[in-house]
Formats: structure tokens, C-alpha cells, sequence
């Protein structure tokens, strides 16, 4: 794999820092000498002699970005930043007088001319949480965060909301816990993957957009992604409250 076919593979993902004595993989679910779709990318560091996992991402590419979401997991050392991102028209998203909820101007400067609560209920196999969710919308980069072959991708907004994990080796002096609710989603996360559930979220919209229901197959996730990284990212930490 040459270097602009890794870099066009992982667009979109961190980028890793190495040393002498780690390693790096990359596997592709679904292979394709054009754009990826409907496909688990992994992408992970580990070191040489232990195999311990050092890093890792875990990206779902869905089919469809208009129906479907990426699932994304940043996994680091102290932290794993689980995220959903699914695509909507703005005009869904505008209100009565065509201006957009932003709760947090500050980060207009990425793109994000959207930001507001969302209700979200998270189930799998008989258990459920209810939770207030921060969604983003964001019109910049694109084509870098939504790799897609929709033609006009004006209008559309990238959306996003995630959730923060933070795990108990987390330095003392790093004044931060979990929230609630990511501690709900965590535990909803880990029970779907240990039973071979599904992970559905449904999401309710806002103004004109429609109420959203995304599902994260876990068993396919558990037959693409290696049960190391799985257990690195999630699997196998402890949340620091």
C-alpha cells in the first residue's frame, strides 16, 4: 500500500505517533480500490514485543451517509472519544426566522454554524437509557469528514455528537471525570458487544428534521475489528467517575 492510498484510506482519522519498538496495522473490512462504503476501517499501533495496544481508531463507514452514520472511536491512553456523524440538510435545521440554535459560537470558526441539545434514547436487548445529547452541525471540511459520492453537497451539514470516556489512568492532575451520560453509554456499549447485540440510537430531530434511528451491528463490528483493540478502546477499561 503506497503512501497516497494509506493517506486517502485515513483521511478523516488521527494521525500516529510511533517509536522504534511499536508497530502499526491497518485492516479494511470491505476492500476498494475507490471510495470505502459500508466498511469497518481500524487502524492501530502496538508495541513489538508485547503486543500491547498503544492507540487505536475504529471507523464505521456506512453505505449511506444521507440514511445511515459513521461510528467512530478515538482511542488513546487515557481517553476514548466514541462519536456519531450522519449528514442533514440545513434547512431541516433552521428556525422560524432562518437563523440556527448555536450554543457555542466558539467553534463557528471550524464550520459549526449549529449546536444544540437533542433527546436520545440508547437500547439494546431490553435496556434503554434517555439522555440530552450536544449535536453539532458543521459546513466545512466536508468532503475530508464525510467521504461520500453524493454530487452537491451544498446545503448539507456534517452532524456530530459524541461521547467522551474517561478511564481511571487518566493522570491526577488532570481534573476530569465522565459524565453521566457517557457512563450510560458505555455500559449499553460493552453490554451489546459482550451479548452480540444491537446498539440502536434514536435520536430525535429538530424543527424539520426527522427523528433518526442508527444501528451499530456489534457482531459484525467484533468479526472486523481485532478483540484487542476492542478491549483497548473499550472493552476491557474501567471509566473514571
Amino acid at each position: 500500500m503506497n503512501n497516497r492510498v494509506r493517506f486517502l484510506i485515513l483521511a478523516g482519522l488521527a494521525s500516529f505517533s510511533f517509536n522504534a519498538q511499536s508497530g502499526e496495522d491497518t485492516l479494511i473490512e470491505n476492500p476498494s480500490t475507490g471510495l470505502l462504503k459500508d466498511s469497518f476501517v481500524v487502524s492501530y499501533v502496538y508495541d513489538d514485543f508485547t503486543d500491547k495496544v498503544e492507540d487505536a481508531d475504529i471507523l464505521f463507514i456506512p453505505a449511506d451517509y444521507r440514511t445511515q452514520a459513521a461510528f467512530f472511536w478515538r482511542c488513546r491512553p487515557f481517553f476514548t472519544n466514541f462519536s456519531v456523524e450522519f449528514l442533514e440538510h440545513e434547512d431541516n435545521l433552521k428556525e422560524r426566522d432562518g437563523s440556527f440554535k448555536n450554543n457555542s459560537p466558539k467553534y463557528a470558526k471550524h464550520g459549526y454554524i449549529y449546536d444544540t441539545k437533542h433527546d436520545l434514547k440508547i437500547k439494546t436487548d431490553g435496556d434503554s437509557e434517555r439522555m440530552e445529547v450536544s449535536v453539532g452541525g458543521q459546513n466545512a471540511h466536508l468532503t475530508k469528514h464525510f467521504k461520500t459520492d453524493i454530487q452537491n453537497p451544498a446545503g448539507l451539514l456534517g452532524m456530530t455528537y459524541h461521547f467522551t470516556f474517561n478511564y481511571i489512568e487518566m493522570p491526577a492532575f488532570r481534573k476530569v471525570g465522565t459524565t453521566s451520560e457517557a457512563q450510560d453509554a458505555f455500559a449499553l456499549l460493552n453490554r451489546a458487544v459482550k451479548q452480540q447485540t444491537p446498539l440502536v440510537f434514536e435520536l430525535e430531530g429538530r424543527n424539520n428534521a426527522q427523528d433518526r434511528t442508527f444501528t451499530l451491528d456489534t457482531q459484525r463490528m467484533q468479526n472486523a475489528v481485532p478483540q484487542n483493540v476492542i478491549d483497548y478502546c473499550f472493552g476491557q477499561r474501567k471509566l473514571r467517575d
